[in-house]
């Protein structure tokens, strides 16, 4: 009997010196380190908001352990592109199609509505041909002006700078998430008042949790985002459910 537990023992160690390193020292999310609250942002060195609060308590329920190593948005995807880590957040199909290309990389179900706009100060009433975003970032709501040359896009590397930018005039507009840049704007020592610039039509889409290498946890994430309530802030409206996509 003694010999059948040390056996017993010796398996059990060989296990665990061969399980995969995700599983024995938990998954690592690859995220922005972009001001994007109330999605997400940096408090304390800590990655926090409501992205946040989302995958913990799906790691949570599953018995998963989520670490976050937040970092600029070029380095992350050109990170993630090279399997540095095992999910990124947020993701969508479209970002970054050219570093993606020929990449097996699986999907989630749609995470959060997101609006983007063309966005100016309030007594701003003039035509529009500079427009302001985050260094990284894409613009498809105005991907057909940039194109035709009718907008010039100026990037910068935070939201502030974006902010001051457009308060002395460098920048007509910015295009940005609706939702965050009103918040950012109202959280100011000195608030901005921004308003929608209704001829350029608005973009929305979903964020998307995406990993190369672990499809079986997107499925698992799908099945806890369908358990929510159907008014659950992190449940974007008239969005397709599907298992794992590539």
């Amino acid at each position: 009997m003694v010999q059948f537990y040390r056996h017993l023992f010796l398996l059990s160690c060989l296990w665990l010196t061969q399980a995969p390193a995700s599983v024995a020292a938990g998954l690592t999310v690859g995220v922005e380190t972009t001001d994007y609250a109330p999605y997400y942002f940096i408090n304390n060195n800590q990655y926090s908001g409501e992205a946040r609060q989302l995958l913990d308590d799906f790691a949570d329920k599953n018995g998963l352990s989520f670490y976050y190593d937040a970092m600029p948005v070029p380095r992350l995807f050109l990170l993630f592109t090279r399997d540095q880590f095992d999910f990124k957040f947020p993701d969508n199909p479209q970002w970054s199609s050219g570093l993606k290309s020929g990449l097996t990389i699986y999907y989630s179900d749609p995470v959060m509505k997101i609006t983007e706009a063309v966005m100016t100060l309030t007594d701003n009433t003039g035509p529009i041909r500079t427009v302001g975003t985050i260094l990284g970032f894409t613009t498809p709501g105005i991907s057909y002006q940039l194109t035709e040359g009718n907008l010039i896009l100026v990037e910068a590397s935070t939201m502030e700078q974006l902010f001051r930018m457009l308060e002395a005039g460098r920048i007509d507009a910015i295009y940005f998430n609706v939702r965050v840049a009103e918040y950012a704007s109202s959280h100011r020592e000195e608030p901005l008042a921004l308003k929608v610039r209704e001829e350029y039509a608005p973009y929305s889409y979903a964020y998307y949790l995406s990993t190369m290498r672990h499809p079986e946890v997107i499925n698992r994430f799908n099945r806890y985002l369908r358990s929510l309530p159907p008014d659950s802030a992190f449940l974007p409206s008239a969005m397709p459910s599907n298992t794992a996509q590539q």
